[in-house]
């Protein structure tokens, strides 16, 4: 930064300078019976002012800039809403939500105890590699299902279908399901149906939890 002030600087003083000649210039040869010493003299003058005001414009900029990296970052003391304010949700408050208004984690969350609750064994595949895998389910007789679940608005494409595809064999997966809050296009469809993989769309998914969540209040109640 020092360097880019002190070029700023420069520019100002030679900016000055030839302001200042170009004026004297002007008065020289307007104005009859000067001295030609009063030509030279305007020309050394405005190369010490250029030069002068051209240190000052550096100072103050470096003076401007210390200032303001010693002043406190308050964004970054301010404790942010989502450290501070945002709490995970229980059970209790996962089944009660309204779907629409989960995160991406929390929908699979929300999933992985619907599974539960029908009596599958679940693991939850995070990170990176999870190869469009959120939830591995185990059932009874003992073979896996690889879940992808998707809180989404717009609609599943087949690139999710193809890459839960590969997913499922990396896992070591039997079946394969997506499940989602909004739709499916048509190729993921027509993809779907050639790799033998389960599509589950918002309404199905509704009725399902709507259904479970009856169950759960009716269980509790009594």
């Amino acid at each position: 930064m020092a360097k880019t002030y002190h070029a700023e600087g420069r520019q100002v003083a030679y900016f000055i300078r030839g302001l200042c000649i170009l004026i004297s210039v002007a008065i020289y040869f307007n104005t009859r019976g000067l001295h030609w010493g009063f030509f030279i003299g305007i020309l050394l003058g405005s190369v010490v002012v250029g030069e002068l005001l051209g240190s000052v414009w550096t100072k103050r900029r470096r003076s401007a800039a210390q200032q303001t990296k010693k002043k406190p970052n308050m964004q970054s003391k301010a404790p942010s809403a989502t450290s501070t304010q945002y709490k995970m949700l229980s059970a209790q408050d996962l089944i009660h939500a309204d779907v629409d208004t989960l995160s991406g984690s929390e929908f699979e969350r929300l999933m992985e105890l619907y599974y539960t609750s029908k009596g599958y064994s679940v693991s939850r595949i995070g990170g990176a590699r999870d190869h469009e895998v959120d939830l591995i389910l185990k059932g009874k007789e003992g073979y896996k299902i690889a879940v992808q679940c998707k809180r989404w608005k717009r609609d599943v494409g087949n690139d999710i279908v193809l890459r839960l595809k590969a997913g499922k064999q990396v896992h070591g997966c039997y079946d394969a399901w997506i499940v989602t809050t909004s739709n499916f296009t048509k190729a993921a469809k027509e993809a779907a149906e050639r790799l033998n993989i389960k599509l589950i769309n918002g309404l199905v998914l509704q009725d399902k939890l709507n259904r479970w969540k009856k169950e759960h209040i009716s269980k509790v109640s009594h």
